[in-house]
């Protein structure tokens, strides 16, 4: 997660404290971030503030490192202070630039006008003038015809101009810093952005903060430092920077001064937007090639790797082609917001294209509550952000924040916090294994992927963002899967492959689906390459109306009349399909009559969504319930490269013999999943796929286990002890919520309950029925001991969890530990003066926010209940049982880049058949094994 490091006041101590706890309920690692100060009160005041990429800072970076390194949890950090890129080692004339522009008053000629050109502060400069740097130009307001007069200007920046007939405008450009800052960042550490257009600008940046840090440890390799963390491109909208004329010559073909006043607001006629598009597309390119590509190699020469959110808000419009951008990252990352905001299928399309195993998202992003998002709705979240193609997740808030500033401690400003000073943290284990066992899961072996969708990102208006529609799973079909493409996949990584459309990165599609065209432009080269790749066998399939021109000016207007050619010529070929408009359904008959059909199929229309990778060894299904009422149970129809289903369950690492039965088009597989459950459906097992049906006795009265409960709370006994004013112990007569308790300190309890019931089992257990423990209603997380030893941990619906091997005849003791998120106690906390509050939260302002606000139900509510469900009478089945590593070592070295070595067997336990992945997705040496994997 993103380690919000508010002013770095590192203390050795602290830092270990911290990360011990991150590594201990099973979090991944950390991004180092230095964000803005917190004020300090009597507790905190001795805790200094330390300038970033000083030498104290760096001392501190390495022995974050190195305790990373101990603790098998990797390291990143942010490229600088807060976001994005820069700081106050950036002059005003390294930072971001922008085309500057001041004209005169308007000119009638025809006459002879002499004077000073218009200027800001004596710029243009005359070198910059004589460099390319600058312009002077003038506009004739009747037909937009321009003049360049930066040849005549005298050194002293006069110019004297015969002026031909019409209304005329002076125009000087020169290169202006855009003054913008970056953002959230400490006081050391705030600055100008570099400029983001030129390798001058990130060879800046890499000097000042990169390379500082690689002094300070010597060498990343086999370290706990594993790269660099960018956040979303909010930096402005840079449009200059030395030697852009010339760049601009190389990439587009022809000069773009005579076209400037467009920028500066004029119309030179109806080509206006072919210039902005190129103008803008330039930039792009530049921001791609000199920034994103410029750190990733950095990165990739140094072992690391560099994760890159290459996107934006909407007042921010570069870069415009967000699958190059994106793509060019070591890394691809996106956002998941809590609600809203939804940014992954492109990140996800551009790591399938280019060959990137990751796809990082800045993850359960909150902009209105930080303490209490549902345990369900992150749940819920999460599971479509691996449905649309995520696999690794980083919280965008998780606080540095000691002891002396209590809970919550220090609050970052915007966002959902998971961290240990969450007050659900003690309890955190089973939602971090859930996270990274689907992780695991999903960097393994190879998206596949049916159709390709050509998207046309770039506009002359600068579309930035795409529409919500394109990350809504609801908008694309359920029947297949997909990936974006832009044109420089279409025209530099596509080719036909026995009639398929493959890319180097080993990606494969059915269909060229071509998305309906904005304004009816698209690039000659793109649809030349579309023609070549139909006439070869590919189906491509184009949606709305031909293109009907070129979206820019390169060979304009050659390039309209040979556009219009190919399309003729493409449309009257029979080699392509058409459909008057867009629909991603249409496709499905397509696909289902091609050689390679899509890979699931389902009867009717269950809430189900799917992602399929392929191994060397096995086909992986993710199958998720996404509705929040219905319990499904159906049968799909998979078609995997191997015969036999296992069902892996991602909350407990546990595999289960699937239900199946042969069919003429796959394998049929039962699926029963409860309201927003998942399930992973691998199909590993070679062996005759004979039809395996589990059928089941009627099943025993369930115990309940209604009645009173003894219940524990916390006492105050050191710093992270808050005094709750609650009993040590007490006797619920019957489960009900905690804020409908007259217990004033109960009523607003935030912190861990244990809830203690001695309950008798009469049946006796040895035929082998499946026992299981369903608590009912939770809010929210939960952990479960029996008879003295640990279960484990239920977070989200249905809150049952497999006792078997725990449960005996005769008497048994349940102990259940419960914790709600941060809320209660926070609106009770706002109400009351500073010294009166339970909680301290700084800044103070942070109470505003639970002003007026509803208490939420909390704790164990039950009803509580004893399921027996009896072992199957048919069947040649298997008891379900764990991951047995030596079975499935294959697994591993499925998408490690290299053999398992000494460094990964001692950092996971391969014997053990507790886990599936839990210590899997924690250790740094597993990590560095495939980050740079495609690059």
């Amino acid at each position: 997660g993103w380690w919000q490091c508010h002013g770095s006041p590192f203390e050795t101590e602290e830092i270990t404290r911290e990360l011990e706890e991150y590594a201990d309920k099973g979090m991944g690692g950390i991004v180092i971030k230095d964000t803005w100060e917190m004020s300090r009160d009597d507790d905190t005041a001795h805790i200094p503030n330390i300038p970033i990429m000083s030498e104290t800072w760096l001392d501190m970076f390495g022995h974050i490192v190195s305790e990373c390194q101990r603790l098998g949890i990797i390291c990143r950090s942010r490229f600088g202070s807060g976001w994005n890129a820069g700081g106050p080692w950036v002059s005003s004339a390294e930072s971001s630039q922008i085309a500057a522009f001041v004209q005169s008053s308007t000119i009638t000629g025809p006459t002879t006008w002499s004077g000073t050109i218009p200027n800001s502060s004596g710029r243009p400069t005359y070198e910059a003038l004589q460099t390319s740097e600058g312009f002077v130009l003038a506009v004739r307001s009747a037909d937009g015809m321009v003049i360049d007069l930066t040849s005549q200007v005298q050194s002293d920046l006069s110019l004297s101009w015969e002026v031909p007939v019409g209304d005329w405008v002076i125009l000087s450009s020169y290169s202006k810093a855009s003054g913008v800052y970056n953002m959230s960042t400490s006081t050391s550490g705030r600055g100008l952005h570099h400029d983001h257009l030129s390798n001058a600008g990130t060879d800046l940046q890499i000097a000042n903060v990169a390379q500082k840090m690689l002094d300070e440890v010597g060498d990343f390799t086999n370290t706990g430092f594993d790269g660099f963390d960018t956040d979303s491109w909010e930096m402005g909208n840079p449009t200059w920077t030395p030697g852009f004329r010339q760049a601009f010559i190389d990439r587009r073909g022809y000069d773009p001064v005579p076209y400037l006043p467009i920028m500066a607001g004029f119309s030179l006629g109806p080509n206006d937007n072919r210039f902005v598009y190129d103008f803008r597309t330039t930039v792009s390119d530049l921001i791609v090639e000199t920034h994103y590509k410029r750190l990733c190699q950095w990165c990739k020469d140094h072992g690391i790797a560099a994760q890159c959110e290459a996107a934006g808000g909407p007042s921010h419009t570069v870069p415009k082609d967000l699958l190059k951008a994106v793509g060019a990252a070591n890394i691809p990352m996106g956002e998941l917001w809590m609600h809203g905001r939804a940014y992954v299928k492109i990140p996800a399309s551009a790591a399938h294209a280019y060959g990137k195993r990751l796809v990082s998202l800045e993850w359960i992003t909150q902009p209105v509550s930080y303490f209490a998002p549902a345990s369900d709705w992150i749940k819920y979240r999460s599971d479509e952000a691996f449905l649309l193609g995520g696999n690794s997740l980083c919280s965008s808030c998780v606080n540095y924040s000691p002891p002396e500033a209590g809970l919550p401690g220090w609050v970052h400003a915007t966002t959902t916090r998971i961290d240990h000073t969450t007050s659900w943290w003690p309890l955190a284990r089973s939602f971090f294994d859930y996270m990274g066992r689907c992780s695991f899961m999903l960097q393994s072996g190879e998206p596949m992927a049916d159709v390709a969708v050509y998207r046309n990102f770039q506009t002359a208006g600068g579309e930035l963002w795409y529409a919500n529609a394109d990350d809504n799973l609801d908008s694309l079909s359920k029947n297949y899967a997909l990936d974006y493409v832009n044109d420089d996949i279409v025209q530099n990584l596509m080719s036909t492959e026995n009639g398929r459309i493959v890319l180097p990165s080993g990606a494969a599609y059915q269909i060229l689906y071509i998305y309906p065209l904005p304004g009816g432009t698209m690039p000659l080269e793109t649809l030349a390459k579309i023609r070549d790749l139909a006439y070869q066998g590919a189906t491509v399939v184009w949606a709305g109306s031909a293109p009907s021109h070129c979206p820019g000016l390169t060979g304009y207007p050659a390039c309209d009349t040979e556009l219009q050619f190919i399309a003729d010529d493409l449309w009257s070929s029979g080699t392509l399909t058409t459909m008057g408009s867009h629909s991603y359904e249409a496709l499905t008959a397509i696909l289902e009559s091609s050689p390679n059909p899509p890979s699931w199929k389902t009867t009717g229309d269950p809430p189900l969504r799917f992602v399929h990778r392929r191994t060397d060894k096995a086909d992986i299904f993710f199958v998720v319930n996404r509705s929040s009422t219905v319990h499904v149970q159906t049968s799909v129809t998979f078609r995997a490269s191997q015969p036999i289903p296992e069902l892996w369950i991602p909350e407990t690492g546990t595999i289960e013999r699937a239900d199946y039965q042969t069919v003429a088009d796959g394998m049929a597989v039962a699926v029963d999943l409860p309201p927003r459950c998942s399930v992973f459906v691998v199909f590993a097992a070679s062996g005759a796929p004979s039809a395996q049906t589990l059928t089941y006795p009627p099943a025993p009265a369930p115990l309940a286990l209604d009645g009173s409960w003894d219940v524990a709370f916390p006492q105050p006994q050191g710093p992270y002890d808050l005094d709750w004013g609650v009993p040590a112990t007490t006797t619920f007569p019957a489960l009900q919520s905690w804020h409908e308790m007259t217990d004033e300190g109960i009523k607003y309890f935030n912190g861990v309950a244990t809830y203690t019931k001695s309950f008798t089992i009469t049946a006796p257990l040895t035929a082998g029925p499946r026992v299981v423990l369903d608590l009912g209603v939770v809010k929210d997380y939960s952990e479960i001991s029996l008879n003295g030893q640990f279960v484990g941990g239920l977070w989200h619906p249905p809150y049952e969890i497999d006792i078997t091997n725990y449960a005996r005849q005769g008497a048994n003791t349940l102990e259940v530990k419960v914790a709600k998120t941060w809320h209660n106690r926070l609106v009770r906390d706002a109400q009351l003066p500073a010294e009166q509050r339970v909680t301290r939260m700084t800044p103070e302002s942070r109470y505003d926010r639970y002003i007026g606000k509803s208490l939420i139900e909390a704790g164990l509510i039950g009803p509580v209940q004893v399921i027996f469900e009896p072992a199957p009478v048919a069947g040649d089945i298997e008891p379900d049982g764990d991951l047995d590593f030596d079975d499935y070592r294959w697994f591993a070295r499925a998408w490690l880049t290299r053999p398992l070595d000494a460094g990964w067997n001692s950092a996971c336990d391969v014997s053990s058949s507790s886990r599936l992945v839990v210590d899997l997705f924690d250790i740094s040496v597993f990590a560095q094994n495939w980050l740079l994997t495609g690059d």
